[in-house]
């Protein structure tokens, strides 16, 4: 899988997009067979991997080169936007069509559009690490432990913010205005409602660093990687108050990073470590627990 696999996204087609490093590239693989496909160079080493879209583009921040473009599940790079920021760590497509992205060594927010950039607001949060959509708003966590920061993208405004959690690192979008927040020294996901203010839903136990987080909304299903004991936990939120923690599946070591496939629930999990322990581990849908 190439070195230090971290961002992984699957399409509809079953085709998921895993970024690696040194060499730097996105590597497409066929999650229902197991086979890779191709190899894209990229000009940068991405980290951080969302979807535009059900089946594509992916966004891709590459963060060595301060750029963000967006790549096609068929090999097809879309607009480069170069000159972003200090490191942009993730990036979102809000419902506008704005790209807003995480400023992390730079601080605050970046906004991105026709392949530009338009807008840089300083912190906010002064180390912006994981973002989710909502709708036409972007919320950031705050890896220095300053909670959430929500932005409006159609104004480009920070528009709402809250301490919550220990240290934030991911953040997923779950539908219906609710986010997972992976507080990953705290030991839990944490689920709020952007309204665009934050609003405290859940508290999840997630002992073990909790890191990558993905949901497939078939199934109501929301996949969190603890990062520390080497194990993936699905969590049930069909009542996103209570959720109901599913059961926790091995993983290869250091699991920053997950997906399912939106088809057949197949489950894609990167082990990030370096050399030869660098993975991609494809777990079939009858091993999850129910």
């Amino acid at each position: 899988m190439g070195n230090e696999p971290e961002g992984v996204v699957i399409g509809t087609s079953g085709i998921a997009a895993v970024g690696v490093r040194r060499p730097d590239a996105i590597t497409l693989v066929n999650v229902r067979s197991g086979e890779v496909v191709r190899s894209i160079p990229t000009d940068g080493a991405p980290r951080h991997l969302e979807l535009a879209g059900p089946d594509g583009p992916v966004i891709l921040p590459l963060e060595t080169t301060n750029t963000i473009t967006e790549l096609s599940f068929d090999g097809t790079f879309g607009p480069i936007a170069t000159g972003i920021g200090d490191l942009p760590h993730d990036a979102v497509r809000t419902s506008d069509g704005t790209i807003v992205g995480t400023n992390e060594h730079g601080g605050g927010a970046l906004f991105i559009r026709d392949g530009k950039l338009v807008k840089s607001l300083p912190a906010g949060p002064p180390q912006p690490g994981g973002v989710a959509a909502v709708g036409k708003y972007a919320a950031m966590a705050d890896v220095q432990g300053n909670g959430v920061f929500v932005y409006d993208a159609t104004t480009m405004t920070e528009v709402a913010s809250k301490r919550i959690g220990t240290r934030l690192t991911h953040a997923h979008a779950l539908g219906d205005g609710l986010v997972a927040f992976a507080d990953t020294d705290g030991g839990a996901v944490l689920v709020e409602r952007i309204t665009p203010q934050v609003v405290d839903v859940a508290r999840i136990e997630a002992p073990g660093k909790p890191y990558g987080l993905s949901y497939d909304a078939r199934t109501k299903t929301l996949l969190v990687t603890l990062g520390s004991s080497n194990k993936l936990r699905l969590v049930d939120m069909t009542d996103p108050a209570k959720p109901r923690i599913k059961g926790d599946v091995p993983t290869v070591q250091q699991a920053n990073s997950v997906a399912m496939d939106p088809v057949t629930g197949i489950v894609a999990v990167t082990g990030s470590a370096p050399g030869e322990a660098s993975s991609l581990q494809i777990i079939p849908a009858d091993q999850l627990p129910s």
